[in-house]
């Protein structure tokens, strides 16, 4: 299982995911977490430290810069962060010539 498709495995199970530091801490409901999905976590943990990361700065970038309400950003944010992880896209675009905005 790679980090991206992890990560959303873990949020479609409703597992929230904070970060202080190097420290990964999850909340999850009762018997949601499979020793498999532990094993998942230890192995990915720096690549969803750094997923995690990345999600955090676009959406206070989307939230202050683009003034959208935080849930908006958060949404954005996610959208941007998985597609580029996955190798969808590029923080900067040729075709545009522009850097992009989240």
């Amino acid at each position: 299982m790679t980090p991206t498709i992890l990560l959303g495995a873990l949020r479609s199970r409703g597992v929230l995911l904070t970060v202080k530091g190097d420290t990964l801490t999850l909340d999850a409901p009762k018997g949601v977490l499979t020793d498999e999905l532990h094993q998942d976590i230890r192995q990915h943990k720096a690549a969803l430290l750094d997923l995690l990361e990345a999600w955090e700065e676009r959406a206070a970038i989307a939230e202050y810069d683009g003034r959208l309400p935080r849930e908006v950003a958060e949404a954005l944010a996610w959208s941007v962060v998985l597609q580029t992880a996955r190798g969808g896209a590029d923080s900067f675009s040729e075709e545009q010539g522009h850097e992009r905005a989240v």
